[in-house]
């Protein structure tokens, strides 16, 4: 899944009595390094030397659809022009100042910085020259934030069904996830995608079941059950599609699994699809995934916090079939098996894989008492054998964790049956990420 470019709003502010030949060259410099670390930069190719014309910059990124902007500080500067566009301009804002002594940049970042904070207007404070590695992976995972928060506002999140048997966690205030996420949550009901099941063409339930053989491993599963699954699959992606959602969190057990089908086949794939889709209408699991997916720009899953190994620093996540295929080493070592008849009467179809080896980003959103807070580590997959599954479950899919966290303390901070991981390390932009929207962040020590 590719994203789309993130823009950074670039303001240069100095004064004309200042060494204004040192604030052109940060500003040079400061374009350049951004461009080279992939980001599209919007800036006027002068000096802003007054606060209307700061205002009038910073307004003008906002209209042309800027993830974010920064304001250099060339020299010394009077803090109200700075103090006046976060005042006025709604998105969020990097204070950059240079470490260049015959600037007086750093003067001018100590006065800005707090007079920012006496007013109470967020932002971040970065300090270096443009040529440093570690403060362009600050600045880069900030902007990589606010492309982030940017993603998210205006989406809309699908529910269908509607709460699940004893899962306080998985349920949100839907005015609160507007309010900090800008995600709009909406409802539709199973009987829905029931009818819209089974409206489906024979023919194209026949076409998907021929591919789904071909690009997977072993399929046995009884074809009834198959079926069923396959027209749960098409007939969600239509009303996805049809409605403008790309998230939804659905709700199986117990109506649809014990009378028509499970949803996990459905799910895997629509996952694949790019769509973010979290299971028993788990609220915080679909805003944590999105999160994940727009900071690796790929998919992200949906598991059960199964076990943890204090000796091996492991995690291992479970689940009954939602995650992605496409986080298989490749499809055929993906099989399609039946749903444990424990799970509901009428079963389902379900994958069975080990997610693939690679570099990876856990976490999960949570609340104290109605304040977000989020946990995260850093880690990488281990590939885990099948012979193993059956440990846990033998027919479901698993994803086996090598923590870089302390696992002792993350125990205390699993406050969810779920947990979710995608690829990359993604730690930096996360802080960066609950920083802007005003969530308490924890990473095991």
């Amino acid at each position: 899944m590719s994203g789309k470019i993130k823009r950074v709003g670039l303001i240069t502010l100095s004064l004309p009595r200042e060494r204004t030949d040192l604030a052109e060259e940060f500003h040079q410099n400061a374009v350049k390094a951004l461009k080279s670390a992939g980001f599209e930069v919007d800036s006027p190719d002068k000096l802003v030397f007054d606060t209307d014309s700061c205002v009038s910059t910073a307004r003008g990124f906002k209209e042309r659809g800027a993830d974010c902007a920064l304001i250099l500080l060339g020299t010394w500067v009077f803090a109200p022009s700075v103090v006046d566009t976060i005042q006025e301009v709604d998105i969020p804002f990097g204070v950059w100042a240079e470490d260049n002594p015959a600037s007086f940049s750093l003067t001018a970042g100590g006065v800005v910085h707090g007079s920012l904070d006496e007013h109470g207007l967020r932002h971040r404070f970065f300090y270096g020259s443009p040529k440093s590695q570690g403060l362009m992976k600050e600045i880069s995972a900030f902007i990589g934030a606010a492309a982030c928060a940017n993603a998210l506002n205006g989406q809309k999140l699908c529910l269908v069904g509607g709460r699940v048997m004893g899962m306080y966690t998985t349920m949100a205030d839907i005015i609160q996830i507007k309010n900090i996420f800008g995600v709009e949550v909406e409802h539709i009901d199973s009987v829905r995608l029931y009818m819209e099941a089974e409206k489906t063409p024979p023919d194209e339930v026949l076409k998907l079941r021929k591919s789904l053989s071909a690009k997977f491993g072993k399929v046995n599963t009884q074809e009834q059950l198959l079926d069923r699954s396959i027209r749960l699959y098409l007939a969600m992606k239509n009303v996805l599609e049809k409605e403008g959602y790309s998230i939804a969190a659905v709700k199986c057990q117990e109506e649809m699994i014990n009378s028509y089908s499970s949803f996990c086949l459905a799910t895997s794939l629509l996952n694949d699809d790019g769509f973010t889709i979290a299971c028993e209408t788990d609220i915080n699991a679909a805003i944590t995934m999105k999160i994940l997916s727009s900071l690796s720009q790929g998919i992200s899953l949906f598991g059960d916090v199964n076990h943890i190994d204090h000796e091996e620093n492991t995690l291992r996540i479970v689940n009954c079939g939602s995650m992605p295929t496409s986080m298989a080493e490749s499809g055929k070592e993906v099989d399609i098996e039946n749903q444990y008849e424990y799970m509901g009467k009428a079963g389902g179809a379900t994958t069975v894989f080990p997610v693939r080896e690679s570099p990876v980003t856990i976490a999960r959103l949570f609340r104290i008492e109605g304040k977000y807070g989020m946990v995260a580590s850093e880690g990488h997959t281990l590939k885990l054998a099948k012979e193993r599954f059956r440990e846990a479950r033998e027919f479901w899919p698993h994803a086996l964790v090598k923590l870089d966290c302390n696992t002792y303390s993350l125990v205390q901070h699993i406050r969810s049956n779920h947990m979710h991981l995608c690829f990359g390390h993604h730690i930096d932009a996360l802080k960066e990420f609950c920083a802007l929207k005003d969530i308490q962040f924890n990473y095991p020590v």
